[in-house]
């Protein structure tokens, strides 16, 4: 596993490694969901454009779309 360094902006935005984003092929406006582990570890999943301030139910949608094509990846890179 590899570690990557983040900085923190003054707005408390975050740049995501370019060779995190294209491993993870997270383009411009993608929504990315954080989740923080029982251990501390922050996780970043996500990677689908939607309006999350008017479609709820579809950014949920994209997430578990996303999830779902983001593990199929992750499985076709480790065969």
């Amino acid at each position: 596993m590899m570690n990557y360094s983040c900085k923190v902006n003054s707005k408390g935005q975050i740049t995501i490694p370019s060779q995190i984003r294209k491993i993870l092929a997270i383009q411009e406006d993608d929504v990315l969901l954080a989740k923080k582990t029982e251990e501390g570890t922050i996780v970043l999943k996500g990677g689908r454009s939607v309006n999350i301030d008017k479609d709820t139910d579809g950014l949920l949608r994209a997430l578990e779309e996303t999830f779902a094509a983001m593990k199929k990846r992750e499985e076709s890179t480790e065969a």
